[in-house]
C-alpha cells in the first residue's frame, strides 16, 4: 500500500494533468467500490469541473465544481491511470500491461473528460474504492477515520508527539508508528526506517524511550518522509508516481526490505513480526 510520500507524489502528479478539466462522463464494472448507485455518479459528475488535488494520509481528494469530491484510496493494488491522445501517466500499484489499450480488464472505473482524455482506476484485487462525497459528507467521512496528525502539519512538533507517547506507554514502537489515528501517513516501509534512524528496536515499549531516543524519532518521521516525497516516494515492484517513472528512495533505504543483508553499521538485518506486522531492524545499531 502506498505511504504518506507515495501518495502526496500521486497527488502533485494528478494535479498537473487533471486540474481544470471537465467530467464528461463516468462508468465503472464494480459497483462495490462505489458508496452510491453508477447512475447518481452519472448524473453528479457530468459537467463538473476538477479543481484541486489534495492528500489526507494515504487519501487522494480530487476536489471538484459544485461542493463534490471523489475520495479515492488505492488499498493493496489500486492504480491510477491519466490517458489522452499524446501522454498516459500512471500512479499507484504498477500492473503488467495495466495501461496497454485502455480501458482493459484491470479498469474498473472510467472518468471520460470533455476533451476526450480519461482517469481510469485500475485494480487487480479491487480493494480500492472511489467515494462521490459532498463537503460536508467528506468532512464528516475523514472525521470518521480519526486519523491522527499529519507529519508536516505545524503543530506536529516534539512536544505533542511526547503527548501521543504517553498516552499510549505500553505500545510496541513499531504499532505506535502505524496506529494511523495517533500519526497519520506512516507504513511498513517508513516506520522500519525511522526506528533505524532512532536506534531503538521496533518492538521496545513506548515507555523504555529516553529523550533522545524520542527526540530521535521526531526528527527521523520529518526527515525521512521529506526525503522521500524529494525522491518522489520509494518503489519496488508495486509503485510507480504518477508520471510512471520509479520514485528513487528506495536506493536511500536502510533496513526495510533486507532481510538477510549487511546494515550500514556493520550488523544483520533480522526480520520480526509484531502484532502481525513485520518489521526489519538491525540488532547491532538498534538497541
Amino acid at each position: 500500500m502506498p505511504e504518506l510520500p507515495e501518495v502526496e507524489t500521486i497527488k502533485r502528479g494528478l494535479a498537473k494533468n487533471i486540474v481544470g478539466k471537465t467530467i464528461a462522463d463516468f462508468d465503472c464494472d464494480w459497483k462495490k467500490m462505489l458508496n452510491r448507485p453508477l447512475s447518481e455518479y452519472k448524473k453528479v459528475l457530468k459537467s463538473l469541473k476538477v479543481e484541486n488535488v489534495k492528500r489526507r494520509a494515504k487519501l487522494t481528494i480530487i476536489n471538484l465544481s459544485r461542493d463534490w469530491n471523489i475520495l479515492v484510496h488505492l488499498k493493496l493494488t489500486g492504480q491510477l491511470v491519466f490517458g489522452s491522445k499524446t501522454r498516459c501517466v500512471v500512479g499507484g500499484h504498477p500492473i503488467k500491461e495495466g495501461f496497454d489499450c485502455l480501458p482493459n480488464k484491470f479498469t474498473h472505473a472510467n472518468f471520460t473528460f470533455s476533451d476526450k482524455s480519461h482517469l481510469y482506476f485500475n485494480d487487480i484485487r479491487k480493494f480500492g474504492w472511489l467515494h462521490l462525497l459532498t463537503d460536508t459528507e467528506l468532512e464528516k467521512e475523514i472525521e470518521k477515520m480519526k486519523l491522527g496528525i499529519e507529519p508536516f502539519d505545524k503543530n506536529f512538533t516534539l512536544g505533542y508527539l511526547k503527548i501521543l507517547l504517553k498516552r499510549r506507554p505500553n505500545m510496541k514502537i513499531k504499532q505506535f508508528l502505524l496506529d494511523q489515528s495517533l500519526i497519520s501517513g506512516l507504513g511498513n516501509i517508513y516506520s522500519d526506517e525511522v526506528d533505524f534512524y532512532a536506534h531503538v528496536r521496533p518492538m521496545r515499549q513506548v515507555k523504555t524511550l529516553s529523550e533522545k531516543e524520542i527526540s530521535l524519532i521526531y526528527a527521523g518521521i520529518k526527515k525521512i518522509l521529506a526525503a522521500s516525497i524529494k525522491a518522489q516516494g520509494t518503489t519496488f515492484s508495486n509503485y510507480r508516481n504518477a508520471n510512471g517513472e520509479a520514485g528513487a528512495y528506495s536506493k536511500q533505504l536502510k533496513v526495510y526490505g533486507k532481510y538477510g543483508e549487511p546494515c550500514p553499521g556493520g550488523g544483520k538485518i533480522v526480520r520480526v513480526r509484531i502484532a502481525g506486522r513485520s518489521a526489519s531492524y538491525c540488532p547491532k545499531c538498534q538497541k
